[in-house]
């Protein structure tokens, strides 16, 4: 008996599973805690916080473009990030797109905690479990985050 890897019906490609998925990020967010937690210790919660979503958001728009798609994280879990339409790289712009809808949940959640708006932080975190949760029931496995940037996450060997 074989197992179903699943496949991208547009592109042909194997699509990543939703444990390769989460565990690329996990990875991602473990490299960048020290920074993180830097930041917000020094600057405090919102400032440092504030800043730490844009050196997030460098990290992983650079590893997406100079690493063909691929974060550390992606690496590990040998999963890559590629046109959803093409198979090709993606862009510069669907990077940005990709991470700019990804952290709209934190940037939303961000205001509402700074705010003191706690439907705001519900509301974000409800999102975040939607977008986290997407890939097990979606055919192509995208995200909210995915499919804003037109992109889908592959196995990579």
């Amino acid at each position: 008996m074989s197992i179903d890897i699943g496949t991208d019906p547009v592109t042909g490609k194997p699509l990543a599973n939703w444990g390769q998925r989460v565990g690329a990020t996990l990875i991602d967010f473990l490299i960048m805690l020290v920074p993180e937690v830097l930041l917000r210790t020094v600057l405090g919660n919102a400032i440092g916080s504030s800043i730490y979503l844009v050196v997030f958001g460098i990290y992983l728009i650079t590893q997406w473009n100079l690493c063909d798609g691929r974060t550390v994280g992606n690496r590990v879990a040998k999963t890559q990030v590629l046109d959803a339409a093409s198979a090709a790289s993606i862009t510069n712009k669907q990077a940005f797109n990709r991470y700019l809808y990804l952290e709209l949940y934190a940037i939303v959640d961000l205001y509402g905690a700074v705010e003191g708006v706690r439907m705001v932080v519900v509301l974000a975190g409800i999102y975040g479990v939607v977008n986290v949760l997407l890939p097990l029931f979606d055919q192509r496995r995208q995200t909210l985050h995915d499919k804003f940037a037109r992109t889908i996450v592959v196995v990579r060997n």
